[in-house]
């Protein structure tokens, strides 16, 4: 979840926040720290963050080491970081080859590199996002959420954790912790209902391959990803005959981002300009990242749908369904994959699912089902 500085009134507001940037951070959530101690102590291990492109958040892991997202620092030498008592300090990012979304700064200019690991807990109870907070400028903790899947992050290391806690934009690279206070992982990204978390287990893991030789190839990287984004907010307000040169950067710099979130965005850009075939490309390349991402799982499905490809299209519903069963748009497409294609066990789990999560839309769904298997008869 991050805020990328593009036009004035951005400017403005980065202008603000620099400003801001001198001033203590007030205690945020002191209410419901009375009872949320373990959780709360964990408020001044957030940090704000500031590249000369967007403002987002990041996490203290060691005295002189601050984890965040590697579309934060995309291919800026060093940021600017605010700590909860108002310090400000710069850090510098230290090169790694390791692909998941991650990056570790130090605030040592020797650029030293972090041996310590992080410690493993197993997770307690809900979750909960502590990010820096625009509206408020200062740290929060946001509403607490299930953990809808938890990633085979062995065999998928640009796989996240996919709950419904809440956060908002400028979060990246905030805390995420359970109900113990336990660090869970890194927030990464999140279209507003599904937020994506990357585990601390892959913290450990950046930790293991930063060395400054990748430091050549760390940027190169870096740079793919600062453009790819340049050109999807470019992108953004376009609803047709998007610029030929535009097209062509964000196929080639979110292609060679190596970036699971960026990848998901080309392909849900591509899919609102009506390039299905580029739509198809990136999202297919997404899931098979995350095969467990309801976002990039539900984007895909949403493309096969209109392509009437709906034998792709079922597999992806029928773990959505798992995934996340409240979910009306799954639960219509549901219905209209089992509908046309005639599955009954599929039909009769869906409308199940519907009279439990969405009461209102049972009616038409039962009627749709009954015509479309009347119409085989």
């Amino acid at each position: 979840m991050l805020i990328i500085i593009k036009n004035i009134n951005n400017f403005i507001h980065l202008i603000v926040f620099t400003t801001l940037f001198i001033a203590k951070f007030a205690l945020s959530d002191t209410k419901n720290c009375q009872n949320k101690k373990n959780i709360c102590n964990k408020l001044n291990r957030v940090v704000g963050i500031k590249t000369p492109m967007m403002v987002a958040s990041g996490t203290i892991i060691a005295d002189d080491f601050i984890v965040t997202n590697r579309h934060v620092v995309e291919d800026h030498k060093q940021l600017i970081i605010k700590f909860y008592n108002g310090e400000i300090k710069k850090a510098f990012p230290l090169p790694h080859n390791f692909p998941a979304d991650l990056a570790i700064l130090t605030l040592n200019k020797r650029k030293e590199i972090p041996t310590k690991l992080l410690k493993l807990d197993k997770i307690t109870g809900m979750i909960r996002v502590i990010g820096f907070d625009q509206g408020r400028k200062s740290n929060r903790i946001y509403d607490k959420g299930k953990l809808i899947s938890y990633p085979n992050t062995n065999k998928y290391p640009r796989s996240r954790i996919h709950t419904d806690a809440k956060s908002l934009p400028g979060n990246s690279g905030g805390a995420v912790v359970d109900d113990n206070g336990n660090l869970v992982g890194i927030l990464a990204s999140g279209d507003g209902n599904i937020n994506e978390i990357i585990p601390i287990s892959l913290v450990n893991e950046v930790i293991k391959k930063t060395d400054l030789k990748h430091e050549e190839n760390f940027f190169k990287i870096g740079k793919n990803i600062r453009l790819c984004a340049d050109n999807l907010e470019e992108a953004q307000y376009v609803q047709k005959n998007l610029d030929d040169n535009i097209k062509k950067n964000i196929d080639y710099y979110c292609w060679n981002s190596e970036n699971k979130q960026l990848i998901d965005q080309a392909g849900q850009t591509f899919g609102r300009l009506g390039d299905l075939n580029k739509a198809k490309k990136f999202l297919e390349k997404s899931v098979t990242l995350d095969p467990s991402s309801p976002n990039s799982l539900i984007s895909l499905a949403i493309v096969y749908h209109i392509k009437r490809d709906l034998e792709k299209e079922r597999p992806l519903i029928l773990k959505l369904l798992k995934l996340t069963p409240e979910n009306p748009q799954v639960l219509r497409l549901g219905v209209q994959v089992a509908g046309i294609l005639k599955d009954k066990n599929m039909s009769d789990n869906v409308l199940e699912l519907m009279s439990k999560y969405n009461k209102e839309a049972l009616p038409l769904a039962k009627k749709f089902i009954e015509n479309a298997f009347r119409s085989n008869q």
